[in-house]
């Protein structure tokens, strides 16, 4: 007999089991007689606490995209402040940040490849321009690289010659270019040596904020 949880705690347990659900096998594999024999209740229990499966999904790539809204707040606590100034201060400072970021990355490859995967379900299910939770998804990405791209050339005395809007577009297709290539090679030396190349490429995109 399954036993009787709160509503919140319930719904909780059944995102978990999704979660796994879509980690291990894909957001495809999310099936509600799937959740409901992953977390050991009844159907009537998944439909009880979310309409359908839609509404199971959404709540997947919302939980998948909270992650990556903590992962935006921890670099707020990442201090950039010390070190050389100028470009090669610039490159220090970008390396431990891409270094960071991609440990993150690395160290849960079914979690990252299912952020592919919210960006292809998202583009199916609402098109283009209307991309649904991709959108967030992309956002709180941006947010992050805005983060480092900004603090770090603060710090360094450096600006962006192209601004930073057009630097954080270029970063993000870099490291989710990067990213896809690693989850088909899973060579972390090599990832690691394209993100420092690309490093290179973006630091020759600075120069002095005094102009001198």
């Amino acid at each position: 007999m399954t036993r009787r949880l709160p509503a919140e705690q319930r719904r909780a347990q059944l995102l978990q089991a999704a979660l796994q659900i879509a980690e291990h096998n894909g957001l495809g594999a999310v099936t509600v007689r799937g959740v409901a024999e992953r977390a050991g209740v009844s159907l009537g229990v998944v439909h009880y606490c979310y309409t359908d499966k839609e509404e199971l999904l959404s709540e997947v790539i919302n939980a998948v995209n909270a992650e990556v809204h903590q992962a935006a707040a921890a670099f707020l606590n990442v201090d950039f402040g010390s070190g050389e100034q100028g470009p090669e201060g610039l490159r220090r400072r970008l390396y431990d940040a891409i270094d960071l970021i991609w440990a993150v990355i690395s160290a849960s490859p079914d979690r990252q490849l299912l952020t592919y995967e919210i960006i292809t379900y998202s583009l199916r299910t609402h098109g283009v321009p209307e991309v649904g939770l991709a959108r967030d998804q992309q956002d709180s990405n941006e947010d992050i690289v805005r983060i480092v791209l900004e603090r770090t050339a603060e710090s360094a005395g450096m600006r962006w010659t192209s601004g930073l809007d057009a630097m954080v577009k270029l970063v993000m297709c870099l490291v989710e270019g990067i990213g896809l290539r690693w989850q088909i090679y899973r060579d972390d030396h090599d990832a690691t040596a394209l993100l420092h190349h690309g490093v290179d490429l973006v630091v020759a995109g600075a120069v002095p904020a005094d102009g001198g």
